[in-house]
């Protein structure tokens, strides 16, 4: 879950837009992940993904496998 939050960041960060393609299924990805979700752990999840580093993120996909 922390990863759509991570991946919002970054985007914001650097100021870059996502194609429409790659964004509708990035909307797709983060609704069903949040309806899967009670909302207190979806908040949780987001604000833990928004707070990690970059390096923290690229540590935790690698042991996640990707």
């Amino acid at each position: 879950m922390w990863r759509y939050s991570i991946v919002a960041s970054l985007h914001e960060t650097i100021g870059s837009l996502r194609p429409p393609i790659e964004r509708a299924k990035y909307d797709r990805s983060l609704a069903a992940v949040h309806a899967a979700l009670s909302e207190e752990a979806f908040a949780a999840a987001w604000s833990a993904g928004r707070a990690m580093t970059l390096e923290q993120a690229i540590a935790d996909a690698l042991r996640e496998g990707g």
